[in-house]
């Protein structure tokens, strides 16, 4: 493996943690949502996007897209 963890492919349903804004290796923000749908690479900067409902938004808001490389965490959808 080239430095990134092994983790399960991202789908509707799965729980995410992300960081959020730059890693700077002290503390950072992070947040927790829902997997809204498929995740979308940008083929111009080759990064992954994913919609994310984040915890506490109303259920109608739009999901937010987090870089695939943000993510820390992910738990299956049960």
């Amino acid at each position: 493996m080239d430095g990134e963890q092994h983790r399960p492919e991202l789908s509707t349903g799965h729980r995410v943690t992300y960081v959020v804004g730059q890693r700077t290796g002290r503390r950072q923000l992070c947040r927790r949502g829902v997997v809204t749908g498929s995740p979308v690479t940008d083929d111009a900067t080759a990064v992954t996007w994913v919609p994310v409902q984040v915890d506490g938004q109303a259920r109608d808001a739009d999901p937010q897209w987090v870089a695939a490389d943000a993510i820390i965490d992910v738990v299956s959808a049960s």
